[in-house]
């Protein structure tokens, strides 16, 4: 019997200052950009890089209320499925590294109890489900846990997907005849892609079945917050905004992959994204991440209860 969940998310700045903190921690992280430097020369860089970006994105922060709703919504989320699993439910915030302390002090309180780890990522990359399970095994390597690595084509997931857009629909009292549906997943660059991290498999397959299932609306899947030189997955959202041709009157971007809503949909997509498409005289809404879906909690209860778990050997990148 399982005696306790890790849920595992990205974290996001609190307040403003977080803001250094959790760029620094992100960039910094090897999994996410790279180990093409040395450690301590990469360190240095993307430090620095960090810093400088602070400028850039605190502006954006402002604009979507000064804070990342991804924290409070992983407490919420935990709080509540720790009622459908009657178990323990712990957080853990990978780049904000203030909470990691407390996140490893309760998992030692369990000892040798089973933990099953729960990323809030449907579609599995190296440079994030992956860094969260090096993490994890880096400062518990006796800690007694398996890991869902992915859930992105589970039936549950998939219904409350498409439960979502269709509630969306309705509340907006647009027709499935008369809307197309972007949706929009985090990029990663092509040289992951190339080295064999199955993102790009996991995204295409899930939104294969999401639009198989949606046979009345026209469908497309699009990458976006492409950061650095260098090619990403494509096509863009911003190019399918600049250059997407349909009779429809809606257009939607569907967050993919977002579970929660943070600066990428609530700026990125809805500050940058939405208004290329308004410019061209479709009327263009954002789709909420499915943390909104009242269905969320219940489905992510049952994904968990029923998808098979991994080992790190598997999801850890050398």
């Amino acid at each position: 019997m399982v005696s306790v969940y890790l849920l595992a998310n990205f974290g996001g700045p609190r307040h403003a200052s977080d803001i250094e903190v959790f760029l620094t921690s992100l960039l910094t992280d090897r999994d996410v950009t790279g180990k093409f430097l040395p450690p301590f020369i990469h360190k240095r860089l993307f430090s620095f890089i960090a810093k400088k970006r602070v400028a850039k994105v605190l502006p954006q922060y402002n604009c979507i209320g000064g804070f990342s709703p991804i924290y409070r919504d992983t407490e919420d989320l935990a709080d509540t499925l720790s009622l459908y699993l009657d178990a323990p439910v712990i957080t853990f915030h990978r780049y904000l590294p203030d909470t990691h302390q407390l996140t490893v002090q309760r998992l030692k309180a369990f000892g040798d109890c089973p933990v099953i780890g729960v990323p809030l990522f449907p579609h599995f990359t190296y440079s994030v489900t992956g860094s969260i399970v090096r993490f994890i095994h880096a400062h518990l390597p006796l800690l007694n846990i398996s890991w869902i690595s992915h859930f992105g084509n589970h039936p549950q997931f998939i219904f409350c997907m498409i439960d979502h857009i269709l509630k969306f629909l309705q509340s907006h009292d647009i027709s499935i005849h008369d809307c197309c549906l972007l949706f929009s997943a985090h990029g990663l660059p092509m040289r992951y892609i190339n080295k064999g991290d199955p993102y790009n498999k996991h995204c295409e397959k899930s939104f294969k079945t999401i639009s198989e299932r949606l046979p009345n609306i026209e469908t497309h899947l699009c990458y976006q917050s492409k950061f650095g030189p260098g090619r990403w997955l494509t096509p863009s959202t911003k190019d399918v905004c600049e250059t997407l041709k349909t009779d429809k009157t809606y257009v939607l971007i569907v967050p993919f992959g977002f579970t929660s809503d943070h600066i990428e949909t609530l700026y990125e997509i809805e500050k940058e994204y939405i208004p290329i498409l308004k410019a061209r005289e479709y009327r263009a809404l954002r789709v909420p991440a499915i943390y909104q879906s009242p269905e969320w909690a219940a489905s992510l209860a049952t994904i968990i209860q029923s998808t098979p778990r991994a080992e790190k050997e598997s999801l850890i990148k050398p």
